[in-house]
């Protein structure tokens, strides 16, 4: 186990807007994953590997938690962006994602008003991204914790 991971947990952040999971297109019978999914999903990967590079994924239940800061708003959903996610680390943080037990996502779309010369005013393309009037860069920060299962009988030995 990693020494930065306390609590049996590791955090990513990737900077760059987060990728929703594309829809698969069939063509002549076979379903064809979006390029740029299978991009955003390898990136993920790769980052985890490089941050991580001997952790072996964990074998009982996880919670995952996952901030999407977007440069834009509207869509993608959030539940498509956390699929890209949680697909992604699907066998190398985590055996499986039957495993996934608890899930929280939140999306931050940029202000639409923001502060003028004199006065509020419409976002321009050329302001910085602001939410709630703090400023940011779009990026994805996922955290992975391992539960730690219930064992009655430990509990009543100690």
């Amino acid at each position: 186990m990693e020494a930065d991971m306390p609590g049996n947990r590791f955090t990513l952040t990737l900077p760059g807007d987060p990728v929703a999971k594309g829809r698969p297109r069939v063509y002549g019978g076979h379903a064809i994953t979006p390029r740029k999914t299978v991009r955003a999903e390898e990136r993920i990967f790769a980052e985890f590997r490089r941050k991580y590079p001997n952790m072996k994924p964990f074998a009982g239940p996880v919670s995952v938690y996952a901030e999407f800061w977007m440069s834009h708003r509207g869509k993608p959903d959030v539940d498509n962006l956390l699929k890209t996610v949680l697909d992604a680390l699907n066998a190398v943080a985590y055996m499986d994602d039957s495993q996934i037990i608890h899930t929280t996502a939140k999306k931050y779309v940029p202000d639409q008003l923001v502060r003028g010369k004199r006065d509020w005013r419409k976002r321009r393309k050329e302001d910085p991204y602001m939410h709630y009037g703090h400023e940011y860069e779009p990026h994805l920060f996922v955290r992975v914790t391992e539960i730690p299962e219930w064992n009655p009988i430990e509990k009543e030995s100690e």
